[in-house]
């Protein structure tokens, strides 16, 4: 399950994961992504990540189709919370796409938020 974040800025989302996603309910984050994208140009996207965020091999598939495709749309991605298998993925995700990401604990959400936004 996932929510998304009341937190706003122009080109910036933030989600919690709650639970492992669905290949629907990451189809459904995409789509919110790709809309962003289609309005500001690149974007910047906070997770506040509280567990695992796959539920099946679909749902993986889903989020590293849309990796692929919009790799040069990402500015910036923050992650809070995730254990060290999720952190180290994100370090190499930025490496491979350019994107550049940082790690939070999980209680340093409004640290995050700001990152995310700084010029």
């Amino acid at each position: 399950m996932y929510e998304r974040l009341n937190l706003s800025a122009e080109g910036a989302l933030a989600y919690r994961v709650t639970r492992p996603l669905s290949r629907t309910e990451i189809e459904k984050i995409t789509s919110e992504l790709e809309g962003a994208i289609n309005a500001s140009g690149k974007i910047r996207v906070l997770i506040d990540l509280q567990a695992f965020p796959y539920a099946d091999l679909g749902a993986f598939w889903e989020d590293l189709k849309f990796d692929i495709g919009h790799a040069r749309d990402l500015q910036r991605l923050a992650l809070v919370g995730g254990n060290e298998l999720e952190k180290w993925s994100l370090r190499i995700f930025g490496v491979l796409t350019l994107t550049t990401c940082r790690c939070f604990p999980a209680e340093q959400l409004d640290a995050a938020w700001n990152w995310l936004n700084e010029d």
